[in-house]
């Protein structure tokens, strides 16, 4: 005999979903808008809860994933920082050392043509805020999604005495005691509570009659 079962009706809780016994979300700053929503159904269909604890359950688990994206995001927008310093302040080196030997060449000519000390005038000064510019924008090329920009961009870096790979492990290291390290440390958390949760998840599945109807519920 087929033990067919499914969601107990929300009507008569008073509810339209079982969903409604959640709190909403509010979106925090810093995420993709309207990503979330986007992430939780594709989750909760993968899950199929079949009861309104398995919902519940299941949108910890949501939580868990979303934060874990979360976390690495800005773990990795910490260390795209700390490598747009190093490159801003390569580039500024570069630059300023470009504008001295200019500058000599300049007062070498002013001197060879009868120029004095006394009415020499350097022709323009160094432009620090020109300069951080320049490396902010080599930063941002760096990490452009389109490919041919990117490339050309990790050239120009290659050119200023940076290997990629070692700006990017010397970034890490750096951040090593910054918020590079927490994000890391609460990604390990989170693994550990996700691992919790899925296997009470799971167990609550493994309850379950051998043959039943499931219906996901929708936000």
């Amino acid at each position: 005999m087929t033990n067919d079962i499914s969601l107990p009706d929300p009507v008569a809780y008073g509810l339209k979903t079982f969903a409604d016994v959640l709190p909403d979300r509010d979106p925090i700053v810093g995420e993709d808008p309207g990503s979330f929503d986007g992430f939780r159904a594709g989750l909760i269909k993968a899950l199929t809860p079949l009861t309104p604890y398995e919902l519940v359950i299941a949108e910890n688990l949501v939580a868990i994933e979303w934060e874990l994206v979360q976390q690495r995001r800005m773990r990795d927008a910490g260390l795209r920082e700390a490598m747009r310093k190093k490159i801003q302040k390569a580039v500024a080196s570069k630059l300023y050392t470009d504008h001295e030997v200019a500058m000599e060449d300049a007062w070498e000519r002013h001197f060879e043509a009868g120029g004095t000390e006394d009415d020499w005038e350097e022709p323009d000064k160094f432009d620090r805020d020109a300069a951080k510019e320049a490396g902010d924008d080599l930063a941002a090329r760096a990490i452009s999604r389109d490919l041919s920009v990117q490339q050309d961009a990790c050239v120009e870096i290659s050119e200023l005495g940076l290997l990629p790979v070692e700006l990017m492990s010397e970034a890490y290291s750096a951040s090593r005691l910054s918020n590079v390290t927490r994000h890391d440390e609460k990604v390990q958390e989170l693994e550990r509570r996700r691992r919790e949760i899925k296997r009470d998840f799971d167990a609550l599945q493994k309850m379950r009659p051998v043959e039943a109807t499931v219906e996901v519920v929708d936000a």
